[in-house]
């Protein structure tokens, strides 16, 4: 009887173990957008897609990064939101997938585009991380560089917002 309660004892260890193991294993790195708050957009054609509202400074800061590519979806995106027009550049440290760009004005006309900036999955200080063009622009939207979604918004597009 005593040898069986240790017996016992490592059993719930080991199982308790693989509940960490398992339970790590399904956590998606892209957890964290669930607090997000989102909007849905719509292109003159109907199709419709929807955005994670980056609202806050840490939001802002913390943007796409560490998200892997498997955890965020070809038609999502990320929305950068400002109170005026101003110069806006964005870089791109622990991302690991290319970003099509789209700088906006304050009612969401897509005024200039920078496509496929490159990934980097590291952290790094400024002068080797990829950096965006800079763009006088409100509002800057963010969208996988391979998103079919991507390919379809041009230069001059006007995004709806869903009510």
């Amino acid at each position: 009887m005593i040898e069986y309660i240790p017996q016992r004892a490592s059993n719930l260890i080991i199982f308790l173990s693989y509940l960490l193991v398992f339970g790590a294993c399904n956590a998606s790195t892209s957890d964290h957008l669930k607090s997000y708050k989102t909007q849905t957009f719509k292109l003159s054609s109907g199709e419709e897609f929807s955005v994670y509202i980056a609202e806050t400074y840490e939001q802002q800061k913390r943007g796409l990064s560490g998200i892997k590519p498997e955890d965020f979806p070809l038609n999502k995106g990320m929305l950068f939101p400002e109170t005026e027009m101003r110069v806006r550049q964005f870089w791109m440290p622990e991302t690991h997938f290319d970003l099509d760009l789209f700088f906006m004005s304050a009612n969401y006309y897509i005024l200039d585009i920078h496509r496929g900036l490159k990934h980097y999955p590291k952290k790094g200080d400024r002068s080797e991380v990829p950096l965006s063009k800079e763009v006088f622009s409100q509002h800057v939207l963010e969208l996988k560089a391979n998103s079919p979604l991507a390919k379809k918004l041009k230069h001059g597009m006007l995004l709806k917002l869903k009510k």
